[in-house]
């Protein structure tokens, strides 16, 4: 019946991911990069090149369009291109009819005189661009062409370097020298391609002019230099003003002026064959933000002007009011004479290409070739991904497409005069806008709809689950939860699935995944809800029970908890505050604990000399203690880039361990010294509760196991990051490889023989009945009360001893959780492995203290195995502490990729899901090892009590009506007095109880489904709110997508915890009546 509650969890955690799934897929929108290229010959008119234009050239070229696409036609000018950031549409319109203007109006007045002096040269455009609308993201769609999404799924993970074909790479490629100059974010995305780069950091959104003014130092000795082709000068104060002041500050009008001036002198000082470009990146809302796709975030403004060369007119076929930002890259290439990216979506903007003549070919043949190559990259790239990624596009409009452009690419071979090409050149536009249209669909929109669904999907599990598990009894669940209930809801979810995939596209969902996910989510939705519905009766009868304002302060600490997804701020500090409310969480108990020393151990009067003596003090110094680790785990944290003065926001380089040096090593010695202090208390802590006693395969294991495991992960720490040379790699990999095996050897004798316990057969056993009206363990205990009540020939005679029944079940757990934690140690760096057995440390000070409060506050056995909430909340935040305090960052730049080699640089098991699970047991080690290890907070009340029998005594003194306990009362009938029930007996206890036991157990991992749940719910709901916030992309998008992991391996951990427990259970069951057996025979 038990192993059901196992389907329940596995059931509503399902359901939870299904919400999470919808809503990443309708937020986070993806786009894998491709690697290829794209080349060209270059035609040239110079008699030495390779590739000389000439009239045979050009007759062979038009034979054959189609077979062009690898041309490249010379280079038209040089290029300066200075990116005002946040430079709006609006800024760069002059309105000579306003007496008044606003701060940013009218201030580019040299744009409208060149206008007026020069139409034909000039030109003033709105410069179109797609969300998402920040600088990073907006550089990426300037530069290759595409559509930027959050997650643009590359090679290389761990860098912002762009690793797909760019015009940057295209124009160092045709050796044609760049020069940059401001936002080093520039040399960030393309490190070593500029001849010269000025770049300067942008991280202070309120300094409006140092980077400008470091632009102004540079900028004239480089534009009268003669060794670049191409300039480049992006100007942040424009976007820091927006930031700092808005719009329509008066400080605007400052740093517009200074923008005109910037202008004004680069016309005066460029020489006559080269092309200006004055470009906006985004624009900016009312407030002076940006991020999202508002009109006034994509309206950015494009200023183009020739000193000397004419544009191509509107003739052309390109539209003369509005640019795509993604139409630039096209556009550059054209008028430098390099190949076109490969994942360009843009196209080619004649209206601000200089009409320079070129050999032998005719103004419409110019364009005619420009345009064909344009077309042909572009479908070179769409039909391929759109081939790879088939379930992603719909597969009657790409069909559709194709068959247009094979009667475009039949229709190009007519082309002879002007008039033809502009009736081509406005059909083969209108198919590439399909295209791109399809495209940033996929690519760019947010789905409101997913989104919502998501929303809704992850929060009706955890409201159901919330009235229905967590108000109901642990005894009531087996009524609640019967297996044939069970089957029929894993029947109709599988039935929902199966008519999501057939019909999805009646409901208008775009894939079948999203019509699966539905159906099922809303089918496991309403089940549950005639779950509660059903149960109704019960659960509002035990909701009457609790107290409305009960554990007021911690349900303070969960609301705190939650809101730090709403705040930027508090993302960018949240190491900081989970420790503080990890803090809050031991003081709060430290306070209770005085509370009830003060109602019952002082009733009559404090004494300081019982006080010092008293177990409260103990255990308030050890909370002291703790607070004192949470402390250390500071100078563990690792900074954010956000948070100013950070020089560890990206991988730094060590000189490592030496001997000769052993001042450098440090870190290393400490996190050694660690790991053989947690492994030696660890076994100590075994041996005296006896469960390393005998020879049981898990027993010969857990005595020797983790001495071998030190050993490996201490010399792997010390070798792994030493300076010594000569180090064969693979010894180094057979260390990890070592533990590795370990834990999977652990996994294995769990599954197979579990118990850590040892039988000591009587010398003359006698029967104890199990299948009679009592059960096998009262029996026992009251032969083992007997004989230590004296009775002689009972203790000779009766009872086998079992060595280390009290703690059977923590102690494997334990033994668990000591390998689990020697393979996450391997898999981090040294100062990180240090935070990991730190946190071990703080979770057995909350254990042992929750463990005294629990027995305190306990009123039965159900009360005793069901933690406080307040205990619950403390795990719960620990396991996600933990995260911070292993060095780890919310930040996507910041994941440690070093993991997914460890043990295997020698060429061991090179998968890419061997990989991705390392890194993701390094990333997530703390939620995965406390998470697993939650039934601790279930059976640690009853090995304290059964290892430290003169705790129930101390405990136990002040509720006899404040007489002295008589010494030769048994402690057992102490803890029935206490507590209703027999607790020296230890864990074996709960075997006795196994049945609210195991529910207990259910119910506990349900409220840790809840957390998390609503932990992932208002960081979805967070980036729902500020989808247009400025730091969506940089801060919110980050913390979801580490939560949702999150979720992925702490539900998943979760279970695996209370599988543990239902393989244990088993274990003892086959023991007690392997006992009776043999006793029976």
């Amino acid at each position: 019946m038990n192993v059901i509650y196992l389907f329940v969890l596995i059931w509503l955690a399902l359901l939870i991911f299904s919400g999470v799934l919808l809503f990443s897929r309708g937020f986070l929108l993806a786009r894998v990069s491709k690697t290829e290229t794209s080349t060209c010959r270059r035609l040239s008119t110079n008699h030495n090149d390779e590739y000389l234009l000439t009239p045979e050239v050009v007759n062979e070229i038009f034979k054959d369009v189609n077979a062009s696409s690898n041309l490249c036609l010379p280079q038209k000018s040089k290029v300066i291109i200075l990116v005002v950031d946040a430079l709006k549409y609006e800024f760069g319109l002059y309105k000579s009819n306003i007496t008044e203007p606003l701060p940013y109006e009218n201030k580019l007045s040299v744009l409208q005189e060149l206008l007026d002096r020069s139409p034909d040269q000039a030109r003033l455009m709105r410069f179109k661009a797609d969300p998402p609308t920040t600088t990073l993201q907006r550089l990426k769609g300037l530069t290759t062409g595409s559509l930027p999404t959050f997650i643009d799924i590359g090679s290389n993970f761990a860098s912002p370097e762009i690793n797909e074909d760019n015009v940057i790479d295209q124009i160092v490629k045709s050796d044609l020298p760049l020069v940059f100059l401001g936002d080093s974010t520039w040399t960030d995305l393309y490190p070593r391609r500029f001849r010269r780069a000025y770049s300067y950091p942008s991280f202070d959104i309120f300094d409006l002019d140092s980077v400008d003014n470091q632009i102004m130092k540079h900028l004239p000795k480089e534009l009268a230099s003669d060794d670049w082709q191409v300039l480049i000068a992006h100007f942040l104060g424009v976007d820091h003003c927006g930031h700092k002041h808005g719009p329509l500050h008066e400080e605007m009008a400052r740093k517009l002026t200074e923008i005109n001036e910037i202008v004004g002198s680069v016309v005066k000082a460029m020489d006559n064959e080269t092309t200006l470009l004055v470009i906006g990146d985004h624009g900016m809302t009312a407030s002076g933000d940006h991020g999202g796709d508002t009109d006034d975030e994509t309206n950015a403004l494009l200023f183009a002007y020739s000193k000397q060369s004419k544009f191509f007119g509107s003739d052309s076929g390109s539209d003369n009011e509005t640019m795509q930002q993604i139409d630039l890259v096209p556009t550059l290439a054209a008028i430098l004479g390099v190949p076109i990216p490969y994942s360009n979506l843009g196209l080619i903007n004649f209206n601000i290409v200089p009409d320079v003549p070129v050999p032998h070919l005719s103004k419409f043949q110019i364009l005619l070739l420009h345009a064909w190559q344009n077309a042909q990259q572009i479908y070179r790239y769409f039909f391929k991904y759109a081939m790879e990624n088939k379930r992603t596009f719909d597969v009657q409009e790409t069909d559709k497409l194709e068959t247009e452009f094979i009667l475009l690419t039949h229709r190009v071979q007519t082309i002879y005069n002007g008039v033809a090409y502009k009736s081509f050149v406005r059909d083969l536009n209108a198919n590439l806008r399909d295209v791109l249209s399809i495209c940033r669909e996929i690519w760019v929109k947010f789905e409101p709809t997913q989104m919502s669904q998501g929303l809704l999907f992850c929060f009706l599990p955890i409201f159901f689950a919330f009235l229905l598990i967590n108000n109901s009894r642990p005894a009531d669940y087996a009524n609640m939860f019967k297996p044939k209930g069970i089957l029929y809801t894993y029947l109709l979810n599988l039935a929902a699935g199966v008519f999501g995939y057939r019909y999805y596209k009646n409901f208008s969902f775009k894939s079948e995944e999203h019509g699966v996910i539905f159906f099922t989510a809303i089918t496991s939705t309403v089940i549950l809800a005639f779950y509660t519905l059903q149960h109704w009766t019960s659960i509002a009868s035990n909701w009457a029970n609790v107290r409305r304002f009960g554990d007021m302060p911690t349900r303070l600490l969960l609301f705190s908890i939650m809101a730090v997804f709403f705040s930027n701020s508090f993302v960018i500090q949240e190491a900081k505050i989970l420790s503080y409310l990890l803090v809050a969480v031991f003081l709060l108990m430290s306070y209770e604990l005085l509370q009830l020393s003060v109602r019952f151990d002082f009733r009559n009067k404090i004494r300081a000399s019982q006080f010092l003596r008293s177990t409260a003090l103990r255990l308030i110094l050890a909370s002291i203690l703790a607070i004192c680790f949470i402390r250390f785990a500071y100078t563990l944290f690792r900074c954010r880039e956000e948070q100013g003065n950070c020089t560890d926001f990206a991988t730094s380089k060590t000189s490592g361990f030496s001997i000769k040096k052993p001042g450098t090593g440090k870190t290393y010695i400490l996190a050694v010294v660690i790991i053989v202090i947690y492994t030696t208390l660890t076994r100590l802590y075994l041996r005296s509760c006896g469960n390393l006693t005998g020879s049981s395969p898990n027993v010969l294991l857990a005595r020797y196991g983790p001495t071998v495991a030190t050993i490996c992960a201490g010399g792997h720490v010390l070798l792994a990051n030493s300076s010594i040379k000569n180090i064969q790699r693979t010894h180094i990999d057979a260390m990890a490889l070592v533990i590795y095996g370990l834990l999977l050897l652990q996994i294995i004798v769990l599954s197979l023989a579990p118990l850590m316990t040892f039988v000591l057969p009587p010398r003359n056993p006698n029967i104890v009945t199990v299948n009679g009206i009592d059960s096998i363990v009262p029996e026992i205990f009251k032969k083992m009360k007997r004989m230590y009540e004296g009775d002689d020939a009972e203790r000779r005679t009766e009872i086998p001893i079992v060595y280390g029944l009290a703690t059977v079940y923590s102690s494997i757990t334990i033994t668990f959780g000591v390998f689990l934690a020697m393979t996450m140690i391997v898999l981090l760096e040294p100062r990180a492995a240090i935070g990991l057995v730190v946190c071990v440390a703080i979770g057995a000070i909350l254990l042992s203290v929750q463990g005294i409060l629990r027995y305190r506050t306990a009123t039965s056995f159900e009360n005793c195995v069901q933690p406080t909430f307040m205990a619950v909340v403390g795990w719960f935040l620990l396991a996600h502490f933990c995260f911070f305090a292993t060095s780890h960052q919310t930040t996507l730049s910041q994941i440690d990729w070093r993991a997914a080699f460890v043990g295997r640089t020698s060429g061991i098991g090179q998968s890419n899901i061997i990989s991705g699970a390392l890194v993701i047991l390094n990333t997530f080690c703390g939620p995965i090892f406390f998470f697993c290890m939650y039934a601790l907070l279930s059976t640690e009340t009853f090995s304290l009590f059964a290892l430290f029998p003169n705790l129930i005594r101390s405990c136990s003194n002040s509720g006899r009506s404040g007489s002295k306990t008589d010494a030769a009362v048994a402690m057992s009938d102490i803890a029935n007095e206490a507590v209703g029930f027999d607790m020296t007996r230890g864990e074996l206890t709960l075997y006795e109880y196994e049945d609210v036991f195991l529910g207990a157990g259910f119910k506990l991992a349900t409220q840790f489904f809840m957390l998390q749940g609503l932990k992932i719910f208002c960081a979805m709901l967070a980036c729902t709110i500020h989808c247009r916030h400025l730091m969506v992309w940089k801060i919110f998008a980050p913390r979801f997508i580490y939560e949702a992991l999150a979720t992925f391996v702490s539900l998943p951990a979760l279970i695996v915890g209370y599988v543990l427990i239902l393989r244990i259970s088993r274990a003892v069951d086959d023991l007690i009546k392997r006992i009776n057996k043999a006793k029976t025979q």
